[in-house]
């Protein structure tokens, strides 16, 4: 199977520096495979939902690696855009990620905020 995305002995602090300093995430490394389901579940504040904000660049680790395709995700920061293109991430409450007046308006939304044309939003919110 090919793995697509590695992540390497990641630790994630909230507040490092700070009296309120917290990790959520310690030293954890996993493989995901292409065609794979995965499932990942724990209590409330176990790191789940920092974890998953790791995969497509919305959180930088404390320490650790983020590989996507062999490559480690913030060797180049100027490229974390283009490595969310490649990783989407859907929240747990969909209901607070809807907030446009109509259904073409919200599903145009990630189109246009990634720069594409204007034909290209209006093909891609028509197919889904």
């Amino acid at each position: 199977m090919e793995e697509i995305i590695r992540v390497e002995n990641l630790t994630h602090t909230y507040g490092e520096g700070t009296p309120f300093c917290r990790s959520a995430v310690q030293d954890m490394s996993l493989a995901i495979y292409r065609g794979e389901f995965l499932g990942i579940i724990g209590h409330t504040g176990s790191g789940k939902s920092t974890l998953i904000q790791h995969l497509n660049g919305l959180l930088k680790p404390t320490s650790g690696r983020i590989l996507l395709g062999g490559e480690d995700i913030w060797a180049d920061p100027k490229k974390i855009r283009n490595v969310r293109f490649r990783v989407g991430l859907v929240f747990q409450y969909p209901e607070y990620q809807l907030f446009e007046e109509t259904v073409y308006r919200d599903i145009a939304f990630g189109p246009t905020n990634m720069g594409l044309s204007k034909d290209e939003i209006d093909r891609r919110v028509r197919e889904s």
